[in-house]
């Protein structure tokens, strides 16, 4: 092959070591609120220093961080906040960024991140008594292990005695107890003696931010035990959204749906309906922290070396060596001119029709869940292609196994796993074997034929499987083109 007219994209950007050396676990694309209130589990989580240096302040997240801060400091009417992506859409990453940057706000570290977060707020954010409700978390038996404000760990079966505690400890505990004992009581407590509870920290000085994630994982399980709870349930949500509305530095943000998709059956949409009905009586608009133009910027954070990704301009001339392909291929694309440029710099060294595709048609599909989904396939293939890709983006060459190698590729396993559990008319398709039988016919003619240098046939089978999904979607001529079009 002659010299290549631009540089591998693995040349361009570096993979951070851990993610190249195997080291980077898939469990660390998964936020624990649970394991970083209880300062354990992977430091990227837990440690403010690694999660702002790994954290893309994208705007709507800066916006809701505003307007939580804001309220913590007495001056918006804004009490109650809503998360509404469906599972992986970054909603407990959200929830993980307010904990650190109001908890111990001087604290801080000294990151381009956290100042962005600051500029945008344009305040210091109060220092805030910061209770969590991680539902997937709280066992429907036993409860959950959780610290008071000392330190000292507990276990308490019920939400309201789980927030209690946090929030004042054995006062608190004894607060609501209708004989003022240091235990936990049965029903939901009552408005009244809910906005006692989170006037406490005040004579600390202190606001209060309650985090409240993965409800309907409970709540399905809980109610599914004991059938009263739905009641319960429905009116600790009730009395907690209005106790919290009534106090000024007082605010919720929550997350109702369940990661799992097993409870999202008929059960479980009634039981979620009720309430969601609960929280929006109180709620202002739902935010979306995460939308697909902040895709690009996400991925290169999380897998790339810092240094290596700081001057976008030294991901031109690899753009524009792209674009001459797409451009040479598709009219639409060079009558967009500088708009193309822009949107492929935004997005290098990723494909932006790639993560497009990811983020809108697959996250249409359970199993596969939004940001978390794209973060952990892209860490797979990015970990295989950089030993041998050539190509100047990552698109579905990536997805390809090693040269010479037959088969499926980790990455696309992946993905095709998640697939083949999608039913379409009572059935499923088996993916991985039609994927396997299409590549093999795909390397056949990339035998015969010169020209292909780049392995386009097999890059457009992946790419036709990519924009199939979910079951009845279909790929274009264009959209292929698009795709494989890069490597000219």
């Amino acid at each position: 092959m002659s010299k290549l007219p631009w540089k591998p994209w693995h040349q361009v950007v570096q993979l951070r070591p851990d993610l190249l050396t195997g080291e980077l676990s898939m469990t660390q694309f998964a936020a624990d609120l649970y394991d970083v209130v209880m300062d354990r589990g992977s430091s990227v989580y837990r440690t403010p220093y690694e999660f702002f240096s790994l954290t893309y302040p994208t705007y709507n997240l800066r916006e809701l961080a505003k307007d939580v801060v804001h309220r913590l400091a007495g001056k918006s009417d804004k009490a109650v906040r809503q998360l509404e992506l469906t599972y992986g859409g970054g909603k407990t990453h959200t929830e993980i960024t307010l904990f650190h940057l109001v908890r111990d706000p001087a604290s801080l570290p000294d990151l381009p991140t956290v100042h962005e977060f600051r500029q945008h707020i344009g305040m210091t954010p109060p220092k805030t008594k910061v209770a969590v409700l991680p539902f997937d978390k709280i066992d429907v038996e036993k409860g959950m292990e959780v610290p008071g404000p000392n330190g000292v760990l507990r276990w308490l079966r019920h939400p309201w005695s789980i927030l209690a505690y946090q929030i004042a400890g054995s006062e608190g505990l004894r607060l609501l107890h209708a004989d003022f004992k240091d235990e936990e009581r049965d029903g939901a407590p009552a408005e009244p003696l809910l906005v006692d509870l989170l006037s406490i920290p005040r004579n600390e000085d202190l606001s209060v931010l309650i985090l409240i994630d993965e409800v309907m994982t409970y709540a399905y399980d809980k109610i599914a035990l004991d059938p009263p709870w739905r009641g319960r349930l429905k009116n600790f949500f009730q009395y907690l959204t209005q106790a919290v509305t009534k106090l000024d530095r007082c605010s919720i943000i929550a997350s109702l749906l369940a990661s799992e998709p097993s409870k999202n059956d008929a059960f479980g949409k009634e039981i979620a309906q009720e309430i969601f009905t609960i929280f929006r009586r109180e709620r202002e608009e739902g935010i979306q922290p995460v939308v697909k133009e902040d895709v690009g910027e996400i991925l290169r954070r999380r897998f790339f070396v810092p240094d290596s990704i700081r001057d976008s301009q030294a991901f031109r001339p690899n753009v524009v060596a792209t674009l001459q392909g797409v451009t040479a291929l598709d009219d639409p694309t060079k009558k967009e001119g500088n708009a193309a440029e822009q949107r492929y710099l935004a997005s290098y060294p990723f494909h932006p029709d790639l993560t497009e595709v990811l983020y809108t048609k697959w996250t249409q599909l359970e199993g596969f869940q939004r940001t978390r989904g794209v973060l952990r396939t892209f860490a797979l293939a990015l970990r295989d292609a950089a030993k041998w890709d050539q190509s100047p983006l990552v698109g579905p060459n990536v997805f390809l196994t090693e040269p010479g190698k037959p088969g499926v590729s980790a990455a696309a396993r992946e993905v095709s796993d998640v697939a083949s559990k999608e039913e379409y008319e009572g059935k499923r398709q088996e993916w991985d074997k039609i994927l396997e039988g299409e590549l093999a016919k795909a390397r056949t003619i990339q035998e015969e034929m010169s020209g292909l240098n780049f392995r386009e046939v097999e890059q457009a089978v992946l790419a036709t499987f990519l924009h199939s999904q979910p079951v009845g979607h279909r790929a274009s001529l264009r959209d292929v083109t698009l795709l494989v079009s890069p490597a000219r």
